[in-house]
């Protein structure tokens, strides 16, 4: 997933320059603007859980879980919401394909896990 932010952040810069071409930007400014920061937290709690940060604390494992189920429901919910077919039609296929590329990317990694680690758990 974080590959698809990436290039996808990079198609962004690339579209911007092109669109403004008398407005001069870096491309450290271009990259802080359109990159999203909630990745840069999710590398680092990862870095942290790997490191076995939270392993000393409590009940860790159990708030990390609900939390996110928490907050990708809700993410699910406010996605869901917002989407209006009419709008998914007018907009192009951009949304889409951004969507498709996400999915897929969901599905792949799980996929890798599970293959990977199968071997591991029970």
């Amino acid at each position: 997933m974080i590959l698809l932010v990436v290039a996808f952040t990079v198609i962004t810069i690339k579209n911007e320059s092109r669109s403004s071409n008398n407005e001069k930007t870096s491309m450290g400014k271009a990259i802080a603007k359109s990159f999203p920061k909630f990745i840069i937290a999710f590398i680092v709690m990862a870095i942290l859980n790997t490191m076995g940060i939270f392993d000393g604390i409590s009940n860790a494992s159990t708030f990390f879980s609900k939390t996110s189920k928490f907050f990708i429901t809700t993410a699910l919910a406010g996605v869901g919401f917002k989407i209006q077919f009419k709008d998914l039609l007018t907009k192009g296929i951009k949304p889409i394909i951004l969507g498709g590329c996400t999915w897929f990317a969901v599905f792949a990694s799980s996929i890798i896990f599970i293959t990977v680690f199968s071997g591991y758990i029970g």
